[in-house]
């Protein structure tokens, strides 16, 4: 798939995400945690954020503009706000529009670094942006659809906080689909999510374009009144593009499980996983120190995986779940430098996983596990708390890995924690808070690593970022709101080898929305 290097080009990811779902496409079984990485690289977009409303795998940013949704928020909080993003509409109709508009001024000291012109770090802005939802339930079927779309225009052509070049000014857009049929002895539900937009990628530590689109489905069958059979499939695409360190990376993840389940007993479940998939990498070009002339090397890596697991689920109380998966997997790698790599042949599988519910305003979910193509443990815990209904606190812990955007024949693992918090202040004020900190390594899958990219080093990247954001709200009537935001994050690069400096904006507008 090409890279999506203008608006015009953006708006076919649409059409083609809706094919993939079509043909029959990685469950989202459990929830993730968010991450540094995406929640800095979103951080200037602009309108709702629709791809996340149902699943909250990555925390949204909270920029004032559009409903705040999807971050780091338990299941059934989830449900109301969707719920809530719906209630404007017309009784009968499942459909509702809802555009937008931001007026405001931007100040940051990025621009400055670039110079000595001050006038670069500060800029009027506009932002319109659009959101189309659909709701609807039909018989045995339900369905549910969104589209998003923004745009942050800068006037001052001086102003570089929001990207030179092709990734100024850039429009965002992200979409999701979901259906599912019920019958009495089968449910076969499918999710489609797409997102594509510019921001500052703390993996390449660049500013670049990113496409994004995942596809799953899933079927679950009853036998009997004691066996079930689960079936679950997807596909994952993520592209990069418009930086020299990504002038057109990719990478691709695909999956099967089929997976027979026996209730033992109302409180345990045994079942067996059979699993197949894949993952790989289309490099165009690797990491480059800042300042020097592109390369033209190019590489491909994949690996390839089939896996056994037996696995049992105990419910030892109505709050607290536990399971627990072992088994072995095959890894083979079909690129030839990766002949004798420690990361192929047979290797243990494991999967362990927690969930505690004290109360309904406190849960713990907690998930590990070495499977499939990973060539270390990932790692997700999530903590939530909301001792009343004006207050919330959420914490995660991840660790997750996937082939490198940037490095040939190299895995990124990238580990962090992330906060919010938030709190109505008044009737009419809120204000939320995110903080966070990540750091990503890279292993290589290579030995010895291929020499046409031998001048590649994972020391030309950011090893470790801080993110910080802090948002009020005042909504000074239904239809107005006089949104603040302060942001800061580090890695940011000015311009030389091993040189960043930390990036502080603040923004100060008048959102209106229908």
């Amino acid at each position: 798939m090409l890279p999506l290097r203008n608006s015009a080009a953006g708006l076919l990811w649409l059409p083609v995400a809706v094919i993939l779902l079509l043909c029959g496409t990685k469950y989202l079984a459990a929830q993730g945690v968010p991450t540094v990485q995406q929640t800095q690289f979103r951080s200037q977009w602009v309108g709702e954020q629709v791809d996340q409303i149902p699943m909250g795998t990555t925390g949204t940013p909270l920029n004032g503009l559009g409903a705040i949704v999807g971050s780091l928020q338990t299941q059934d909080q989830l449900q109301r706000e969707v719920e809530a993003s719906l209630s404007n509409l017309q009784p009968g109709s499942p459909i509702t529009f809802k555009p937008q508009l931001g007026v405001g001024w931007e100040f940051s000291n990025q621009g400055t670094q670039q110079g000595a012109n001050t006038a670069a770090g500060n800029s009027p802005f506009i932002a319109p942006a659009i959101a189309l939802l659909y709701d609807r339930d039909h018989g045995a079927w339900s369905v549910s659809a969104g589209y998003s779309a923004g745009e942050k225009y800068y006037s001052n052509p001086d102003y570089s906080a929001g990207g030179t070049g092709s990734q100024r000014n850039s429009l965002s857009q992200t979409m999701i689909l979901n259906a599912s049929v019920q019958q009495s002895r089968y449910t076969l539900s499918g999710l489609l999510t797409g997102s594509t937009g510019t921001g500052y990628d703390f993996s390449s530590g660049s500013n670049n374009r990113q496409f994004t689109t995942d596809a799953s489905a899933r079927l679950n069958y009853i036998l009997t009144s004691y066996t079930t059979v689960d079936a679950s499939a997807g596909v994952n695409f993520q592209n990069a593009s418009d930086s020299s360190a990504t002038p057109n990376n990719s990478s691709t993840g695909t999956y099967l499980t089929v997976s027979p389940v026996y209730e033992l007993s109302d409180k345990t479940h045994l079942s067996a996983i059979v699993g197949a998939g894949s993952s790989s990498q289309s490099i165009q070009q690797g990491t480059v120190s800042p300042g020097n002339a592109a390369t033209t090397n190019s590489s491909s890596d994949s690996t390839s995986y089939a896996q056994l697991l037996g696995k049992v689920k105990y419910d030892i109380t109505g709050k607290i779940s536990f399971d627990l998966a072992l088994g072995a997997r095959d890894l083979t790698s079909s690129q030839g430098s990766m002949a004798n790599s420690s990361y192929t042949g047979i290797k243990p599988s494991w999967t362990v996983g927690f969930n505690y519910t004290p109360t309904p305003k406190t849960s713990v979910t907690m998930s590990a596990g070495e499977q499939g193509s990973d060539v270390v443990p990932e790692f997700n815990l999530m903590l939530n708390w909301n001792p009343r209904e004006k207050t919330r606190f959420s914490l995660g812990f991840s660790q997750t890995e996937s082939y490198s955007s940037t490095l040939a024949s190299q895995y990124q693992v990238s580990t962090g924690v992330i906060g919010t918090y938030s709190q109505k202040l008044f009737t009419s004020v809120d204000l939320t808070m995110n903080a966070g900190y990540s750091q990503q390594h890279f292993i290589n899958l290579s030995t010895p690593q291929s020499s046409q990219f031998s001048a590649q080093s994972s020391g030309q990247l950011p090893s470790n970022i801080y993110l910080g954001q802090i948002m009020v709200n005042w909504k000074i009537r239904d239809w107005v709101t006089l949104a603040n935001t302060l942001s800061y994050n580090t890695g940011q690069s000015t311009g030389g080898a091993g040189t960043s400096q930390a990036q502080i904006w603040y923004a100060i507008s008048l959102n209106f929305s229908l």
